[in-house]
């Protein structure tokens, strides 16, 4: 579980390098650049909080038999989803305060982290 909370630890940092280029880039372009960062810390706060809710609940289906494992993890996907859909519906609806670009590119950095994380390990240790 050691290496499990490493690998927590490393796509935090990476999703906030890409959380930070991402807010800077939006920055420079969106036209209403409160919203666009209020996007991005959205997006990022959301993203962050999926990967802690994949740590915690790898762990806690790890100590389960096969049959309920699956069934929890399943769960565990479907909460995930529902904050990410939750978070991009309401950055539609309040799209003034919260652009959705932002949001949506923030969550993507679960994705890029995800890709990277072998280099970003390989610099970290």
């Amino acid at each position: 579980m050691r290496q499990a909370k490493q690998v927590c630890k490393e796509m935090l940092i990476g999703l906030a390098i890409w959380v930070a280029g991402v807010g800077i880039i939006l920055t420079i372009l969106a036209t209403h650049r409160l919203a666009a960062i209020a996007g991005v810390i959205v997006g990022g706060a959301v993203a962050a909080g999926i990967i802690l809710h994949m740590y915690r609940h790898l762990d806690i289906a790890l100590d389960m038999d096969a049959k309920h494992a699956q069934k929890h993890v399943q769960a565990a996907a479907f909460q995930r989803m529902f904050f990410m859909a939750a978070a991009v519906g309401v950055s539609f609806v309040l799209s003034g305060y919260i652009h959705p670009l932002g949001v949506i590119l923030s969550l993507f950095g679960i994705k890029v982290t995800a890709l990277f994380n072998p280099v970003l390990h390989k610099y970290l240790t």
